[in-house]
């Protein structure tokens, strides 16, 4: 599966690093790919996750693809509701931060 959180950010499980069906975040500009612990810069990639889900508007997705969201904030397929996971802690940001996340 493959969703298009920004136009700079992709969460995908059809990348050779997806492994056990965790997605992993690619970053459309550079094609890198990070995993649900990695930091990109200041930034954790869940928050990458949760703050484009949160720019684009979590009522844009389908009951699936925010499952599949939250298997990427968890780390594993998880016994958590969809809802729990997806809800997830989000620590206020600097401008800069979610700026990056706009440019990639």
């Amino acid at each position: 599966m493959n969703i298009y959180l920004l136009p700079s950010w992709l969460l995908t499980d059809e990348n050779p690093e997806a492994t056990k069906g965790i997605p992993v975040l690619i970053n459309l500009g550079n094609w890198n790919a990070y995993q649900h612990e990695d930091m990109i810069g200041t930034v954790s990639a869940r928050q990458v996750v949760s703050l484009s889900v949160e720019a684009r508007g979590k009522n844009n997705f389908l009951p699936e693809e925010i499952h599949f969201i939250s298997r990427f904030k968890e780390g594993d397929h998880g016994s958590q509701s969809v809802r729990v996971a997806w809800m997830g802690n989000l620590r206020k940001i600097s401008y800069r931060a979610i700026e990056f996340l706009r440019r990639g």
